[in-house]
């Protein structure tokens, strides 16, 4: 006889179906594992004992896997590796041991993986994708819950070379995500001594161009400001994150930051300087900023420039006050996008050369009558024995003359 269960059955056969859905999520979530692509390394044999836990590694290299060259089949080149030998440590944690567990990896040419010291196999060769390799019973003995410590060497003889490892379930290989492009540009430690001397004081201080130099000239090249923000945004910054030195860029050593600039991101810098306009005009100066920028003075937009290897200046008369000026430039480089950036880019494919952001040459200002001489075409004719010299003037040149003076020796 059938009758209508109570409601009491219902609010049983709800909290079962939810404890198997939360057992199910629980497994699930409790049986993967994590996939860590951050390393250290070297490219130098590192010293005994180098695949042990306690092993200090502070000090070798960080990098992202996988490491490589590009056009190595099915590798996810992260991280340019073009020697000989490469020895790479990461940790991996684990919150349950799988049955399964077992070695993901793509190599080329030979390598031997290490868990928590134990040596968990040796392969030779090369493979063209990622493929799963058993452990050693006495490595899969050494698994622990918590940290796990994967420390591989691989060696390379010619051609290609890619070497890429990961502790996974094999009853559940995961899906490997997209290599990561660095957001630091490789630091060495090389520095000249002229580097080691560099100041906020004396950074570049030589007129930047002598052929028309004037006496009426402030070098802003020092310590400024500096902040960075989405792309999409154009409000100045209401925080800044420290401090870079200008005229190096955003990732070089002596900026002072090593950063690289993702093409989504907005570059920002900010100085103060005291001023003190006179009848004559002032003009601000950049002899160069990578890539595109826009320049603020006191809040007024005085300026935009495209383009990261030629000069360019603004008239910035209209814009200065009496004292303390504030000037802000706004700078964006899609160095990935449709532009001219030679070998400087974020995936450099194996050449060594950083990327360059931002302000890379000194920026200054200068004091020039209304009418001024910005440029000079230098013309010899050795068969006349003359030398045409033509100006280019900015201002209004009704009734000015230009006087040329050719003295001997000094």
């Amino acid at each position: 006889m059938f009758t209508n269960p109570s409601p009491e059955f219902f609010v049983m056969k709800h909290h079962l179906i939810s404890l198997a859905f939360a057992l199910l999520f629980i497994e699930g979530v409790m049986g993967q594992i994590p996939i860590v692509d951050d390393w250290r390394y070297v490219l130098a044999k590192p010293m005994d004992g180098w695949s042990s836990p306690t092993f200090d590694d502070s000090r070798w290299r960080k990098g992202q896997g996988g490491f490589g060259t590009r056009g190595t089949p099915g590798a996810r080149v992260a991280t340019n590796w073009s020697s000989r030998n490469i020895w790479l440590r990461k940790s991996v944690p684990l919150d349950s041991i799988p049955t399964e567990l077992a070695l993901y990896m793509h190599h080329d040419e030979d390598v031997d993986v290490y868990i928590n010291g134990i040596l968990a196999t040796s392969q030779h060769g090369f493979l063209t994708e990622y493929k799963i390799i058993p452990l050693s019973d006495i490595a899969k003995r050494s698994i622990q819950l918590g940290n796990n410590l994967l420390a591989v060497h691989c060696r390379q003889t010619t051609g290609g070379q890619f070497i890429d490892v990961h502790l996974v379930d094999a009853d559940r290989i995961p899906q490997l995500p997209s290599a990561q492009l660095p957001t630091a540009p490789f630091v060495s430690d090389l520095i000249t001594d002229w580097g080691i001397r560099i100041t906020p004081e004396n950074a570049w201080r030589e007129y930047p161009r002598p052929q028309l130099r004037r006496d009426g000239w402030t070098c802003l090249n020092g310590s400024w400001d500096y902040s960075i923000t989405p792309a999409a945004e154009h409000s100045i910054p209401g925080r800044w994150l420290g401090k870079i030195l200008v005229p190096f860029c955003l990732e070089s050593k002596l900026g002072g930051v090593g950063k690289l600039l993702a093409n989504d991101e907005a570059l920002w810098y900010r100085r103060k300087f005291s001023w003190r306009p006179e009848d004559n005009r002032t003009l601000l100066n950049f002899e160069a900023v990578d890539y595109s920028c826009e320049v603020f003075v006191n809040g007024q937009s005085v300026g935009q420039h495209r383009g990261g290897h030629t000069p360019f200046s603004f008239d910035i008369s209209q814009a200065l006050r009496d004292g303390e000026n504030e000037l802000i430039v706004r700078v964006e480089d899609d160095t990935v996008g449709w532009q001219l950036h030679g070998k400087q880019r974020p995936d450099p494919h194996g050449i060594w050369y950083t990327q360059v952001s931002g302000i890379w040459q000194t920026v200054w200002l200068e004091q020039v009558p209304t009418t001024a001489v910005i440029d000079l075409t230098i013309r010899t004719d050795s068969k006349t024995g003359t030398i045409r010299v033509i100006p280019e003037l900015q201002g209004p040149t009704n009734g000015s003359t230009f006087q040329l003076i050719v003295r001997e020796g000094e």
